[in-house]
């Protein structure tokens, strides 16, 4: 009985916090979400219901881990304890690393820009720690997969393994396990908030403000509802409740492009959370007439309030950042859905789509890359196989680059753009595994498989 309650404990702790975690961020996100996301709660389309379903999910994925590792036998706990002290620490260093360069880089800029730079710091790389995640999580990856099995291999381990009766592929399931959570955990990081940290970013480093410390003026065009917006003076993306001052909106007619119907001019503009409606203060109208007719004399109103569709968010956000890094990709599902934009944009922001979603899986790629770069059964070490597997990992990059763009150009399909490295990428990882295990050539490996003797 103790044994069942000493092997169960970090589950239940990782439940315990996972829960806690959960409780914090889901409502925060529901929250969020009422900024951004046009239209009433119970209207959101399913792409942006998904957001705190996937954040409840990553707060659990530790749990989910633990309870994997209690129902596992000696030996795959042992290849999960290495494998994961190896990742984590990989991951910390690379993170370490990361951070400690950009805040050097940046450090001047939270010197004169804000008056409390050390918690507007902490605050800011806090909303980046996805992003940053996301950018190397594949690698640290890599990286801790070939020092996990290098270690082991160097030390005999492996081989006194496989003496079990294991194949080289059923020892290392518990790190394909593992590699799979990190990967899931990865595709929801690139799922909104890596993307919503790289926006952050850009706001905060770049200068959005006048010279008496106002924000510039933007303009917003929103050609799902015929309108566009004119802000002097608009709110801060970072506190986007404020009023906005000095606001224009045009609303045209649906259906003929470029005939307005009507205009409003009003001083302040203020956007209400609980029934997600815009007050107008100190507001001239103006109807206009059919051609060949004189426009009345503008209306004042003191107050007006119109059931608007836009939101403070998204109004502010696109006037701050044309980077598709910094779109989610529920925003670019709706984006290409829409039909909005040139036709070379909606190929762009599709291609950029499916890289995400293969991008997901290159974590799983990678990891079946450094099991036979990592493992060798001769004489000589194994530094050869970890710089291969690392100039195949960086090349990686640049795959990523050259194939999405030819997708973008309409050169090639843009699912096939962003799947093509993984294609070529498990390739070679079948032909190390034949060419570097050399206790069992691929042939033997693929009869024992289809035997069932793995």
């Amino acid at each position: 009985m103790l044994s069942v309650i000493r092997n169960s404990l970090p589950a239940i702790i990782l439940l315990i916090l996972g829960a806690l975690l959960a409780s914090y961020l889901v409502p925060v996100e529901l929250e969020q979400m009422r900024w951004e996301v046009p239209g009433m709660p119970e209207t959101y389309p399913i792409e942006q219901l998904c957001r705190p379903v996937l954040l409840g999910v990553l707060c659990f994925l530790p749990f989910v881990g633990a309870l994997m590792y209690m129902f596992m036998g000696t030996m795959d706990r042992y290849m999960t304890r290495n494998f994961v002290s190896y990742f984590l620490m990989c991951t910390m260093i690379m993170l370490l690393i990361y951070i400690l360069a950009d805040f050097t880089d940046n450090m001047e800029r939270f010197r004169s820009r804000f008056d409390d730079p050390v918690m507007q710091a902490l605050h800011f790389y806090g909303t980046q720690l996805p992003m940053f995640l996301y950018q190397i999580l594949p690698y640290t990856l890599l990286m801790g997969t070939l020092w996990c099995l290098s270690k082991l291999c160097g030390g005999s381990e492996i081989t006194g393994m496989l003496q079990s009766g294991r194949s080289l592929l059923r020892l290392c399931l518990p790190v394909f396990m593992m590699a799979a959570l990190a990967s899931l955990a990865y595709g929801i990081c690139g799922f909104h908030w890596a993307p919503s940290g790289s926006l952050y970013r850009e706001i905060v480093m770049k200068k959005n403000k006048n010279a008496d410390g106002t924000p510039k003026s933007i303009v917003y065009r929103s050609d799902a509802t015929s309108r566009i917006w004119r802000i002097k003076h608009p709110a801060l993306i970072t506190s986007p409740g404020d009023p906005m001052i000095g606001v224009s909106i045009d609303q045209f007619d649906p259906a003929q492009r470029g005939k307005l119907l009507k205009q409003y001019r009003a001083e302040k503009a203020t956007w209400n959370k609980e029934d997600s409606s815009w007050t107008l203060e100190k507001v001239y109208v103006r109807e206009m007439a059919a051609p060949g007719i004189r426009p009345k004399d503008d209306d004042f109103v003191e107050t007006l309030t119109l059931a608007f569709q836009e939101k403070p968010y998204q109004i502010i956000s696109p006037s701050q950042s044309k980077s598709i890094d910094s779109m989610g990709t529920s925003a670019l599902y709706e984006y290409i859905a829409s039909g909005a934009g040139s036709r070379e944009d909606r190929r762009k922001k599709r291609t950029e789509w499916h890289v995400r979603i293969a991008r997901i899986f290159s974590c799983m790629v990678l990891v079946l890359l450094a099991i036979p770069s990592a493992v060798t059964f001769q004489r000589r070490g194994t530094m050869k196989g970890i710089g291969v597997a690392v100039l195949l990992a960086a090349l990686l990059l640049f795959l990523y680059r050259v194939f999405p763009a030819l997708g973008e150009s309409g050169l090639m399909q843009a699912w096939l753009s962003a799947w093509i490295p993984n294609f070529l990428y498990i390739g070679i990882a079948i032909y190390l595994f034949r060419k570097n295990l050399a206790h069992r050539s691929f042939k033997e490996w693929c009869r024992a498989r289809f035997k069932g003797e793995l």
